[in-house]
């Protein structure tokens, strides 16, 4: 072999081994994960329970008595047969 001809071949191995040294480096680097949206963040902090308050919150005599009457209201209305979403449309026809 010509020395030209030594010289492109030994360009020629280095570029592919080069290129193939990237290609795998490439490969090699794990995917970088997505910041959690803001949403995903409030749910897990909410999960995970860590900010919760140590102070057991509670709601005054009045304002449980309201609910629990509300609660119990709940049970004179029947059960609809099927969901009409359209029932709790604002707009008038």
């Amino acid at each position: 072999m010509s020395k030209t001809s030594m010289y492109i071949a030994s360009v020629y191995c280095l570029t592919i081994l080069s290129s193939s040294s990237v290609m795998a480096a490439e490969q090699a680097t794990p995917q970088q994960v997505s910041p959690l949206t803001q949403t995903e963040s409030w749910l897990a902090l909410q999960r995970e329970g860590e900010q919760a308050s140590p102070n057991k919150q509670t709601l005054s005599g009045p304002a449980m008595d309201n609910i629990h009457k509300r609660y119990l209201d709940s049970f004179t209305r029947p059960i609809p047969e099927r969901f009409d979403p359209g029932q709790f449309n604002n707009t008038r026809q």
